[in-house]
Formats: structure tokens, C-alpha cells, sequence
């Protein structure tokens, strides 16, 4: 194993921690959410973070755009 194998796994370590930590702070923010009966602003911006992964998840399953929005 070389200096390149070595920073490349360091690399991805880091890279998985930041994606750990990014969902846990989407779980707590969803958890907020879910907690408060009114919509404020987050939960404005939570509904357009998930807008955007459906349409996502759909091009990803080669699924229409329109089919998406029945689930």
C-alpha cells in the first residue's frame, strides 16, 4: 500500500463521515418538523429538499416525472 492508497482512503473516510453527519442533521431537522404543528420556513425549504429528491429518485428508476408524483 502506497501514499496515494493511504490519502485515498482517508479520503472516503471523510467523505462518509460528512454524509453521517449531513443525514443526521436531515433526521433531526425532520424530527423538528414533525414535533411543530405550524409550517415555517423550514419546513418549506424540507419540502422542496424532498420535491427535489423525488424527481431524482425517478430519473435514477427511468420513471416519468408525472408517475412520481402519485406516491
Amino acid at each position: 500500500m502506497n501514499d496515494f492508497d493511504v490519502q485515498d482512503i482517508r479520503d472516503q473516510l471523510a467523505k462518509q463521515r460528512a454524509e453521517v453527519a449531513q443525514h443526521q442533521q436531515l433526521m433531526l431537522k425532520i424530527k423538528r418538523s414533525a414535533q411543530n404543528p405550524t409550517m415555517e420556513k423550514d419546513d418549506y425549504e424540507m419540502l422542496d429538499l424532498l420535491k427535489v429528491a423525488r424527481q431524482e429518485k425517478a430519473k435514477r428508476l427511468g420513471l416519468q416525472p408525472e408517475s412520481s408524483k402519485s406516491s
